[in-house]
């Protein structure tokens, strides 16, 4: 999962520049991790607040505002969390950040494919299989899961056109 990181950074920067891009994992754990990623990538090219759209003064008050210390640290960079572990208030803070652009990259578990309308001109499905915690193990994303999350590229009312980028490992190819 993790040699998806620069592809992913790579599609970032050549798809969506400017505009908002979702890009969706397999756990809770794989959204800081992919973020992280992401902050290191943009960093190395000498732009680490690259995803950021919001003056200095603005993201204090944000990061004041935030609960969590992981999306607090992403925040500051552009780059929002969203995961089922994240309280109400951190949700509903990251889903009006991105819809104002205030951050670019939203990292997400698919969950936020169904129930939230957060369009994207660029959507990331970062490998096809996600962590069934009822199993402990991970298993194949049902096709509706991934056409729902690739269904929130380009959305008519939002953008003329998007795009959609599944990875995939080797053996899933």
């Amino acid at each position: 999962m993790a040699s998806m990181n620069r592809p992913i950074y790579a599609a970032i920067r050549n798809h969506a520049a400017g505009l908002p891009a979702l890009v969706f994992v397999s756990s809770r754990r794989q959204t800081r991790l992919t973020a992280l990623a992401l902050i290191n990538h943009a960093a190395a090219d000498e732009c680490p607040r690259l995803f950021l759209g919001m003056s200095e003064q603005e993201l204090e008050q944000v990061q004041a505002a935030v609960h969590d210390e992981n999306l607090r640290h992403t925040i500051s960079f552009g780059i929002g969390l969203h995961h089922a572990g994240l309280d109400k208030y951190d949700k509903a803070l990251v889903e009006r950040l991105f819809g104002q652009m205030k951050i670019q990259v939203l990292v997400s578990t698919a969950t936020l494919a169904w129930g939230v309308n957060l369009p994207a001109h660029l959507v990331v499905v970062k490998g096809t299989e996600f962590y069934d915690a009822k199993t402990c193990r991970y298993l194949p994303y049902p096709i509706t899961d991934v056409l729902q999350m690739i269904g929130r590229a380009g959305r008519p009312q939002y953008d003329t056109h998007g795009v959609a980028v599944v990875m995939c490992t080797q053996d899933k190819f």
